[in-house]
């Protein structure tokens, strides 16, 4: 079993950071344009049919693959017992409180509609393992044991301690990906994919999509710089190298790849700052990403527009309707692995609906939709399974190579089994633009590349 990833639930960012690149190490030093890559791989292409350039994944390879202990369990005939998995308090930071809403709006909306397959979705709510790995554990023994759950929807946390009952009982889950135990895992499916592998097999050219959408054409970005900025813990270290690697795969330079920012706060930022605004062979970048948390992003944020800083900004973080009037996120870009709530497409136009009637008090912010996310991937697994319910026959479906879940350019196509190992090569971007936030980049995915070394930049 993987070792548990201890790391603060601001490392959402990191691992939305970790999505688009495998880790590499850090230089710290002045750009390099990286290997030679093939533009055209870097050519923003639609929400599905991504090109995963011949990576597949064996099934039967994977953790927790097997016969479960109790097939049946949390399955009647006329219902599936189903439970979640989150942080919803924290007592250090950012928790994903709205989680647990979102899942239930969908499942309210499915129940209404007469259910799946003639089975209603019994929701029990969300357990809180409030930033605690052993309470992780212990809620997800819980869930299993006692509640007596067919599957766990949604799951949205940094910890993976519920592996140890959820694999050796092959209980299905479902969630946003933030944590290890949805990598090289058969019965973990996340709306994003394996973000966080242990053992990376392919890069993906997400990021070099990302910045060359605020820099412009891959040509004209490469004569730019980026700068990453990231929380002192191994988790961002890691995600900030991910950043970094998965620039330098498009070429374009990173001046400044480090990850100084205390995880307890960043009181005074001059240091960070200066290093920041003089990394470009002593100018300032055009780009500084932050996978970090919202705090320390805001703080950094602020003291780069304080020192005058023109350049752009994306973050993992920034996306939330009651941040629309923060002055000091105004002009960033937000990373979103589904499509920004501005957009208008037919599911967007439902979710909004559906929020609005059973959950009317309940903000569109990113966990909400995430859990919404999750919620509908898993009406979606139920609807291919059909009536012959087991979590075995469930499981085969799902990792048989023909089931994908794909929200018309809204969620991003991912493939079964193989996004047990790494993430749909897609985002979207928002950005806040006198208080309000626009699209940015609709939903889009570049591709799946081999895994080749970056060479070591000199300074």
């Amino acid at each position: 079993m993987r070792p548990v990833r201890t790391a603060a639930v601001a490392m959402v960012a990191v691992a939305l950071a970790a999505a688009s690149a495998c880790g590499g190490g850090g230089s710290g030093g002045s750009g390099d344009p990286g290997r030679t890559v093939n533009l055209a791989d870097f050519t923003p292409g639609p929400p599905k049919g991504w090109d995963a350039n011949g990576f597949s994944v064996d099934a039967s390879s994977l953790q927790c693959a097997g016969a479960a202990t109790n097939p049946t369990r949390g399955i009647t005939d006329t219902s599936v017992k189903v439970g979640g998995l989150a942080v919803i308090t924290s007592p250090a930071t950012s928790s994903m409180a709205g989680v647990d809403v979102g899942a239930k709006v969908r499942f309210q909306r499915a129940n209404a509609a007469g259910g799946v397959a003639g089975r209603t979705i019994d929701f029990i709510g969300v357990k809180d393992d409030a930033l605690d790995p052993a309470r992780n554990g212990q809620q997800a023994h819980a869930l299993v044991e006692q509640d007596q759950v067919f599957a766990v929807v949604p799951v949205a946390t940094v910890f993976s301690n519920f592996l140890d009952v959820f694999c050796s009982q092959r209980v299905p889950f479902f969630g946003w990906g933030i944590g290890g135990g949805f990598c090289d895992t058969a019965n973990g499916f996340g709306i994003t994919g394996c973000l966080l592998p242990d053992r990376p097999k392919v890069d993906a050219t997400t990021w070099g999509l990302m910045a060359t959408s605020v820099l412009g054409p891959v040509e004209q970005a490469k004569t730019k710089a980026v700068a990453v900025v990231g929380l002192d813990t191994d988790a961002s270290r890691a995600g900030v190298d991910a950043v970094e690697r998965g620039i330098r795969l498009a070429g374009i330079p990173v001046s400044y790849d480090k990850s100084p920012i205390p995880l307890s706060g960043l009181n005074d930022a001059t240091a960070i700052v200066g290093d920041i605004m003089t990394s470009n062979k002593g100018a300032p970048p055009d780009l500084v990403i932050f996978p970090g948390d919202f705090e320390s992003t805001t703080k950094v944020t602020e003291a780069l527009k304080a020192n005058g800083y023109k350049g752009d900004t994306l973050n993992a973080v920034g996306y939330d309707p009651r941040l629309a009037g923060l002055d000091a996120l105004d002009g960033a870009h937000t990373l979103l692995q589904f499509a920004v709530p501005e957009t208008d497409t037919p599911a967007i136009r439902q979710l909004k609906a559906d929020f609005a009637k059973y959950a009317p008090d309940q903000p569109l912010t990113l966990p909400a939709m995430a859990g919404y996310w999750s919620a509908d991937m898993f009406v979606a697994a139920l609807t291919a399974t059909g009536r012959d319910l087991t979590a075995d026959s469930f499981l085969k479906k799902l990792n048989s190579g023909d089931f994908s879940y794909y929200v018309q350019d809204t969620v991003a196509e991912s493939r079964w089994p193989l996004n047990h190992a790494t993430a749909p090569p897609c985002f979207a971007m928002a950005k806040l633009s006198q208080h309000q936030y626009q699209v940015a980049t609709k939903l889009t995915c570049g591709s799946l590349v081999p895994l080749e070394p970056t060479p070591t930049p000199t300074s």
